[in-house]
């Protein structure tokens, strides 16, 4: 008995507007691959607003496809990136250092036919250059070693004539 209830009409959407709607979810899903974040957060307010345009337009298939192959899409590019090292912030230090440490060395200036009677900055003051070096990711402070008192007493290792050398 339909007498009170709304009739279903679907929204028609545009080829442009379907397109739009398939690259959200699939960024959105991209996103969540790629950085892990949870999906309970913004990302579930996202994906809902994306699903409700999709059911008035009869798409959930479509958003929810596009999602599941941007979340895939994500997870496989991080993984990549991790194997190789990238990362935003070393991209980043790279290219500052390089702006900020762009010499010129003197044998390239010979090649170049500009000589000077100057000598690089970096050979000169290597300890300069040594201070602007950062750590790389793997590199472990100093402070982190391992302290003398985690080490076995030396007593326990019994006569000195004893022990076979190893």
């Amino acid at each position: 008995m339909r007498l009170f209830k709304k009739g279903e009409t679907k929204r028609k959407l545009s080829d442009s507007e379907k397109a739009e709607l398939a690259k959200r979810a699939y960024e959105l899903g991209f996103e969540v691959g790629y950085y892990k974040h949870s999906e309970l957060g913004w990302v579930s307010e996202r994906y809902s607003a994306l699903e409700s345009v999709a059911k008035d337009a009869g798409l959930l298939e479509l958003v929810s496809e596009n999602y599941r192959m941007g979340k895939e899409a994500g997870t496989k590019d991080r993984e990549r990136d991790i194997k190789l090292g990238v990362s935003k912030k070393e991209q980043i230090r790279k290219k500052h250092a390089f702006e900020a440490l762009s010499f010129i060395r003197s044998e390239e200036k010979d090649f170049i036919h500009l000589k000077s009677g100057f000598s690089p900055f970096q050979e000169k003051n290597e300890n300069v250059m040594s201070m602007l070096q950062h750590p790389s990711v793997t590199d472990l402070p100093s402070l982190v070693e391992i302290s003398r008192s985690l080490e076995r007493p030396q007593m326990l290792n019994g006569f000195k004539l004893l022990i076979p050398k190893e």
